[in-house]
């Protein structure tokens, strides 16, 4: 009884997200669809899933709902062990990221009509991609990791088209779907390898062995393959051609949860596989893959994550230059940000780890708001193109307002989140000196070349004289009624969602210490126990 309570108390989050996501398709069965119902069971779950992830991290306030004690996580375990799952306050971190940019897009998602048809499909797949994250997030094994990955990515695939009205949602998802298979492929293809170099998939003892024993080539291959296929879950060049074609065809709020959400899933896969390896084995020397004894598995691998990094970052700037639709252009803006975040595995060191996890929380923020933002322009009748958006900030100041904070936190001025994230997570690789520095230069550069872009839509929406005024989704072309949404259109859920993420920019940017430093605690912990 003991043990099933102590898994109980572990998979807390879990079981609350997935009981939301039952009740919602059940509802959906017994013919209650009405938008306010099922929206409120979604988002009702990831508030409660994220009230008790903050409990385990400490959040002192939460401390009557923790389920887990402080000795319960952090705990390496028993030497010999191959636990498929593992509590550490970096894995929660997580959790709570991934639920906050779920609670994010499910509230703002709830601005639609009552009775539009799909509800309870969106909110249910909402939640099931929710709970792959959070699994993701307590994985200790390739197997339980790789699985976990595909409960997200398959509802994710279906979420892109759920709504099965025009030919780009459904185009963008069966793309979505044909890339998803593939990298899901080279992905177990890339455990099966590390498995036979190893003898095993669990992490800790993967870690352990690595680079001593086995298979030095088999190990090389296998973790070529798990590159390659966790590249395109986070849409790393070059394998990140899927993405702005998906981000574009998919409604909105679907991007948003895209871009904040679950493409982290991905990045803190790239944290856990490759941790051990990058910063723990080095036998004494290069070695020879090819000659069956020890290999220094780190050395390649920094070096192919540095490079991945780096064409990641410049790629997606320089092409998201050229858009000229606005979907477009934050599809490969986020591209680029997915390289700084992978700066901090190639790095390896707790400070960069720390740098990288906040770039992931400020990303939540800062592309998953914009993205909301779109979501109500276009329920305002704004048209796809960056053109469309001449004169916003006089129509729509608030809006114009919040979606401009969001992109120069993006671009990295001074006193906004991204700017501290930059901050901490480019100080690190210069502290880590040799050629992390040059990491951390091609990090300014691109940011600096972001600007352009950025600053090319705050002329739009400030300066460009405005064209005929756009038409309110849901009015009466000629009538003389309000918009159909509340909050000038925008809708109530969607308004108060943009708020978060425009206030939590600014508090974060001035004060980051209140997340920066339990993140750097976390990061402290995983670098520690190597996992």
């Amino acid at each position: 009884m003991s043990d099933v309570l102590t898994v109980a108390a572990t998979f807390a989050p879990e079981i609350v997200v997935l009981a939301s996501a039952l009740l919602v398709f059940l509802l959906d069965v017994v013919g209650v669809r009405r938008l306010e119902a099922v929206g409120a069971v979604s988002v009702g779950g990831s508030a409660l899933a994220l009230t008790l992830v903050l409990a385990d991290l400490g959040f002192a306030p939460l401390a009557a709902v923790r389920t887990l004690g402080a000795a319960a996580i952090n705990v390496a375990p028993a030497a010999g062990s191959s636990p498929l799952y593992f509590v550490s306050s970096f894995g929660l971190v997580f959790q709570a990221i991934f639920l906050l940019s779920a609670l994010l897009v499910g509230l703002a998602s709830m601005s639609r009509e009552s009775r539009e048809a799909g509800a309870p499909i969106f909110f249910g797949l909402l939640s099931l991609a929710t709970l792959g994250m959070l699994l993701v997030a307590l994985a200790s094994d390739l197997i339980f990791l790789l699985l976990a990955i595909e409960i997200t990515s398959i509802s994710t695939y279906l979420l892109v088209g759920y709504t099965r009205r025009g030919i780009r949602p459904l185009e963008a998802a069966m793309k979505f779907y044909v890339i998803g298979a593939v990298s899901s492929t080279v992905s177990f293809f890339g455990a099966s390898l590390l498995f036979g170099a190893y003898g095993t998939t669990n992490l800790f003892r993967i870690a352990a062995v690595a680079g001593s024993v086995g298979y030095p080539v088999l190990a090389l291959l296998g973790y070529g393959f798990l590159i390659a296929g966790l590249a395109f879950k986070t849409t790393l060049v070059p394998f990140h051609a899927w993405a702005v074609d998906v981000y574009d065809g998919a409604p909105s709020d679907v991007s948003a949860f895209l871009a904040g959400g679950s493409k982290k899933v991905g990045v803190f896969a790239f944290f856990l596989v490759f941790l051990g390896p990058v910063l723990f084995v080095h036998p004494g020397g290069p070695g020879n893959p090819f000659g069956g004894g020890p290999v220094a598995l780190g050395a390649f691998l920094r070096i192919t994550l540095a490079v991945l990094a780096v064409l990641t970052m410049t790629v997606g700037n320089v092409l998201a230059l050229l858009q000229k639709e606005m979907k477009r252009l934050l599809a490969y803006s986020s591209i680029s940000q997915a390289g700084y975040m992978l700066l901090g595995i190639a790095v390896g060191t707790a400070p960069a780890l720390a740098g990288a996890t906040f770039q992931i929380l400020a990303h939540v923020l800062m592309k998953g708001g914009a993205f909301l933002v779109v979501a109500g322009v276009a329920a305002l009748g704004v048209g796809p193109l960056v053109d469309d958006w001449k004169g916003l900030g006089q129509r729509y100041p608030l809006t114009s307002a919040a979606f401009a904070l969001m992109l120069l936190s993006l671009a990295g001025v001074p006193l906004t989140i991204g700017f501290a994230s930059k901050f901490v997570l480019f100080s690190a690789a210069v502290e880590a000196r040799g050629y992390f520095v040059w990491l951390a230069v091609a990090g300014l550069l691109n940011s600096a070349l972001s600007v352009f872009y950025y600053a090319r839509i705050l002329k739009t929406i400030y300066f460009d004289d405005p064209g005929p005024a756009a038409v309110p989704h849901g009015a009466v072309v000629g009538g003389a009624g309000p918009p159909a949404l509340g909050a000038g259109g925008l809708g109530y859920g969607r308004a108060v969602a943009i708020g978060v993420a425009a206030v939590a920019i600014v508090a974060l940017g001035i004060y980051p210490q209140i997340v920066l430093g339990p993140i750097q605690a976390a990061a402290s912990h995983f670098v520690a126990l190597g996992v």
